[in-house]
């Protein structure tokens, strides 16, 4: 009990010695706080005129950016000023560029237009000349189409009068011809058939008998009396063997024509000849009379039209008797 009685004694000293300390403390702190309230107010106080620095600073920046921006402004207007007094400078001496070269373009222009006055006045002059030559032309041209034209007209008579002895000459042979063997008029000229009642060859034959000769001999005494034709030989055969064969026998037999009549005197330059086997029979058929007037000769005789001169005007047909045979 009596170790209780200590401990409480001691405790109780130790809460009376620890509310000493609180309130110890507790002075210290309002003390302490009474400094920092004070302290407090003070820079309070110096925010305060701090602020009222500040504010009057800002101020002050505010008004000397104004000024600045002001004078930045001026500044631009007069750079800008300055630019535009600059392209006006730019612009006046382009002017003045412009205006020399076109006075120098004007004084070119000027001799340009003196150069084409000169060269048109020779243009002129030179259009004249031509007009006198092509005029001249014109009259040479119109003599020398009249001229043409007169030519023309005497090539056309001389023509028609070939055309008609051409014509002439051709009746007078085919009447010739005719009282032989059979003639017709072609396109071309004459055609004179010369089947087996006048010439007869035997079959798979070219040689030409005695009378064959003799009729012969009879035409080329009616083409002597001409002049300017040609004659062309043409051998036919029948319709027996081979096309072949029949070709050169048809060639054989007019070519064995062909020799009489230069034989008899013809010249060899105006005849030729020409085989036609059997292509072109004279009569349809197959028994032994079609084809032995298949087996034939043909004189085709055509008159050379730019070699015939003009009839005379004071001859007529009838002061040109033809002979006959």
């Amino acid at each position: 009990m009596q170790r209780s009685t200590i401990i409480v004694a001691i405790a109780a000293v130790l809460v009376v010695a620890i509310g000493a300390l609180v309130t110890w403390q507790f002075i210290r702190l309002g003390d302490q706080i009474a400094v920092l309230s004070q302290q407090a107010e003070d820079l309070s106080s110096r925010l305060t005129a701090a602020e009222t620095r500040a504010a009057e600073a800002e101020a002050e920046a505010d008004r000397a950016r104004q000024e600045a921006e002001e004078a930045m402004r001026q500044a631009a207007e007069a750079s800008a000023r300055e630019q535009q007094s600059a392209e006006q400078a730019q612009e006046a001496e382009t002017a003045r560029q412009d205006a020399i070269e076109r006075e120098r373009l004007a004084a070119t222009a000027r001799r340009d237009a003196e150069l084409q006055a000169q060269e048109a006045a020779l243009a002129r002059a030179a259009a004249e000349q031509k007009r006198a030559a092509a005029e001249k032309r014109r009259a040479a041209l119109a003599t020398e189409a009249e001229t043409a034209r007169e030519e023309a007209r005497r090539a056309c008579a001389e023509t028609e009068k070939i055309r008609r002895r051409l014509q002439q000459e051709l009746d007078r042979l085919q009447s010739a011809l005719g009282r032989i063997a059979e003639t017709r008029r072609t396109a071309l000229g004459l055609v004179m058939t010369l089947d087996s009642s006048k010439i007869e060859f035997d079959f798979d034959k070219a040689d030409l008998r005695p009378q064959n000769r003799e009729l012969l001999s009879r035409i080329v005494g009616v083409l002597l009396t001409f002049e300017h034709y040609g004659v062309q030989v043409f051998g036919h055969t029948d319709d027996i063997g081979t096309v072949e064969y029949n070709q050169t026998l048809s060639e054989r037999r007019a070519e064995a024509v062909r020799a009489y009549l230069v034989e008899a005197g013809i010249d060899p330059a105006v005849l030729s000849t020409m085989g036609l086997g059997k292509s072109s029979p004279l009569v349809e058929g197959s028994d032994p009379q079609s084809r032995q007037r298949n087996r034939r000769v043909e004189l085709a005789i055509v008159f050379s039209e730019g070699e015939f001169e003009a009839i005379p005007e004071e001859k007529t047909p009838e002061e040109s008797p033809t002979p006959v045979p």
